[in-house]
């Protein structure tokens, strides 16, 4: 029998056992009947909630537990089934329907369709008492509970309008506390003497069906449990002295098993707490079950009141308070540890709650430790972004069986004061990790008055953090990542830098890792617009399929691209040139020959076109298409055609009309399979008031439109993909080698296309 926690239920309920009526021949109503009233009877609204398990009055339901398939109802009048209702409407966890009906008894029963028979139900004159005694059993030895739900309405109670009751699941839930920081692990559990069958509706006093057969129930889990998991069984309502639980304990390798009595009544719809613990002189393993009751709190009560903290054989910080009534302990969010002496007359043993810090005995046979309650209590610092909470020490008494609700104390966790916004994420842990390239607004610190913020990083690494403040508050800070152009260190290493808050004076210093993936593609400025140097190559998404700022082929060389085309082999070149895309699909098309014409390996048709999608759609992170604007800076002549076949110039309307340099060369010394490439033309362009920066270089095969392949009278009918989101239009190289233009041209979404990436805005470039 395995746990909720592998989303795995085992079991269908045993059949219903249903007494059969003399009276066959009475058949109740449905609701969907047509109403035979012609008076003028109020119409009622009638609602059932589910009743969520809870623990202290909080809903500790598990994912599936409130989970209905199927809820009907179920009218008795003067004793005898009158109406079932099968259509209730729903929202969330509440069911409503509505009646006429101002008198009777109505039941709600859920998850039991394939259990009752309804048909047959209608044809039995069943009588209320019979009913009630209704029972369910478990399908097979080794199942669990199903998770059914009864509840029951006494609609002549009273004569409002609307009315209300609870669903309650027929099964208690057992969950599983291991202390904090210890190596037990539980390996399975043993419920003795469990009621094989359980009754319907509950009963009161709770109890148990006649002669129902009682046997041992175990729950094996697939892997050892060695941390505090809810929902690890689940039995029926029922009574008895004999019910323990064994809980089978691996301790360092050695399995041991420890056992404590339950409750001898097991209620439905509650949860019961199988706590372990260790003794920390003898290292014991002890078993607590703890039940808590639906309306918040335990069901049992302690004669001897609240505990209470001993201030005077206590040793606490000057920034740990504790209230007047001695049963509140506040902690600063700073790391802290102190020395608890709790005021009991009997020895307490803590009870290990999963929590964020960690509560140790101080146990011996020393002056200052013998006869008295102290625990070491320890606490790392807390985290940004974190909410604080409250939480409750619990203890238990030696020697006494029972575990007092009141037997607790309440510590406060304090909130950082420092308040983080946006992507930066310390719930977890004191760093925070993009796994991908970021750059721009990671997040936001607020600072106290009395702190200050700063940046650290390991030795060699680029200052890669800007701090910003707000404008509309010195103490918000926002943390922006950088970008460096061409970093040659840019291969996907994993980039850090610290955060640092701490005093004004440098005391109290906390420190938060923020780290991402550097990666970087090769790019060149002009006019107001970093492009990259390459075409995209296979997934244009990933980084490890481009070619990279730290393994650029040509500036490895010295040379800029437009030489490194001219120098580089055939093999070199036709890598490069020989990608395309079409779609939506990043995974880029090879330039093949098919039966002796150069075709895009995989075209097809396509409903999607690439110039009306997202800029970053095809992107890796930090890059994105350019837009029409970015690209008629550089081919948008404001003097007539540009003839691209031919070195020259043009001028461009940018920055009040810049002049563009051009110088054009071709190869003919590729081929792919049998088909010779001819005069596949590169071009670069630059403008000469920006030399500092290397010429942007246009390469690549024509586009593939249907199945003549890629060339168009030559293979330089390059059609470039252009964020574009209106009308799609882009730019396009036409013509003949005799004359070879750009224009623009939205060609059509099958039309496959070059990608050339720019790097989209960030508001800080570091060296």
């Amino acid at each position: 029998m395995h746990i909720k926690k592998y989303i795995q239920h085992f079991g269908i309920l045993s059949a219903i056992l249903l007494t059969t009526a003399c009276n066959n021949d009475f058949i109740p109503k449905d609701e969907n009947s047509p109403n035979e009233d012609n008076g003028s009877t109020p119409v009622r609204t009638v609602s059932a909630r589910i009743k969520a398990f809870q623990i202290e009055g909080e809903d500790t339901s598990l994912p599936g537990e409130n989970s209905i398939t199927d809820l009907q109802a179920y009218l008795f009048e003067e004793g005898v089934l009158t109406h079932v209702y099968t259509q209730l409407s729903q929202k969330d966890d509440q069911y409503t329907l509505q009646t006429d009906k101002a008198a009777g008894h109505l039941y709600f029963v859920g998850n039991t369709a394939s259990q009752l028979d309804l048909q047959a139900l209608k044809e039995q004159g069943l009588t209320e008492e019979e009913w009630l005694k209704t029972t369910l059993g478990y399908a097979k030895e080794d199942a669990q509970a199903s998770e059914f739900f009864s509840g029951m309405l006494d609609l002549g109670k009273n004569n409002e309008s609307t009315l209300h009751t609870d669903l309650e699941r027929g099964s208690a839930r057992f969950d599983l506390s291991l202390p904090a920081n210890s190596s037990l692990q539980v390996k399975g559990i043993t419920f003795t003497q469990i009621a094989q069958r359980t009754f319907l509706f509950p009963q009161n006093p709770v109890a148990s069906p006649e002669n129902t057969e009682r046997t041992d129930k175990r729950v094996d889990f697939p892997e050892a449990l060695s941390a505090s998991t809810r929902g690890v069984a689940y039995l029926y309502e029922q009574t008895g002295t004999d019910v323990k639980a064994q809980v089978n304990v691996i301790k360092k390798g050695k399995e041991t098993t420890v056992e404590s009595s339950l409750p001898s009544t097991l209620k439905r719809n509650t949860v019961y707490t199988l706590s372990l613990s260790e003794d920390p002189v003898s290292g014991s393993v002890k078993l607590q079950v703890i039940e808590w009751e639906n309306g918040g709190e335990h069901n049992l009560s302690s004669e001897a009141g609240a505990l209470k903290v001993d201030t005077q054989a206590s040793t606490l910080p000057q920034n740990v308070t504790v209230n007047d009534e001695k049963n509140r302990i506040v902690l600063p969010y700073t790391a802290t540890e102190l020395t608890l002496a709790i005021d009991c007359d009997d020895q307490l043993e803590f009870i290990q709650d999963p929590m964020p810090l960690t509560v140790q005995t101080l146990g011996g046979n020393s002056a200052e430790t013998r006869g008295k309650n102290l625990f070491r209590i320890q606490k790392d610092r807390w985290r940004l972004g974190v909410p604080g909470e409250e939480i409750k020490l619990r203890f238990h008494r030696k020697g006494l069986q029972q575990t007092y609700p009141d037997d607790f104390l309440t510590v406060v966790l304090t909130e950082n004061p420092t308040r983080v916004e946006g992507l930066l994420d310390y719930h977890n842990s004191y760093e925070c990790h993009f796994d991908r390239y970021i750059d721009n607004e990671l997040g936001v610190l607020t600072l106290p008055e009395s702190k200050k913020l700063t940046v650290e990083y390991e030795n060699g690494e680029g200052h890669w953090i800007k701090l910003a403040t707000r404008e509309d508050n010195s103490r918000s800070f926002r943390i922006l990542g950088g970008w460096k152009p061409n970093d040659p260190t840019a291969n996907g290493r994993v980039q850090k830098a610290t955060l640092v808050i701490c005093n004004n004076d440098g005391t109290e210093r906390e420190e938060y890792t923020v780290s991402r993936r550097n990666w970087g593609l090769p790019v060149t400025y002009l006019n107001g617009v970093w492009w990259c140097k390459y075409n995209a190559m296979g997934d244009s998404k990933d980084f490890n399929d481009q070619i990279l700022s730290s393994n650029d082929p040509a500036a490895k060389a010295g040379k800029t691209v437009f030489d490194y085309l001219r120098d580089c082999t055939p093999e070199e070149f036709f890598k490069l040139w020989k990608w395309q895309y079409q779609g939506k699909t990043t995974q880029g098309m090879q330039v093949i020959d098919d039966n002796g014409v150069a075709k895009l390996e995989g075209y097809s048709t396509s409903s999607v076109h690439i110039n009306k999608l997202e800029p970053t759609a095809m992107a890796p992170d930090g890059y994105e298409l350019p837009s029409m604007e970015n690209f008629e800076r550089v081919l948008n002549s404001t003097s007539g055609t540009i003839w691209l076949m031919w070195d020259g110039s043009h001028t461009t309307a940018w920055n009040g009309n810049t002049t563009i340099q051009r110088r054009q060369r071709r190869r003919n010394d590729v081929t792919v399979g049998s088909v010779e490439m001819t005069d596949l033309i590169y071009i670069q362009m630059y403008n000469q008031a920006e030399q500092q920066y290397e010429p942007l270089v246009w390469y690549g095969s024509g586009a593939q439109w249907n199945d003549s392949g890629i060339k168009h009278g030559h293979y330089n009918a390059m059609l470039w993909a252009t964020y574009s989101p209106d009308n799609g239009q882009g730019w396009y190289y036409v013509g003949t080698m005799g004359g070879l233009y750009p224009s623009k041209n939205g060609a059509g979404s099958n039309d496959s296309r070059l990608l050339r990436f720019k790097k989209s805005d960030v508001e800080y470039i570091y060296e």
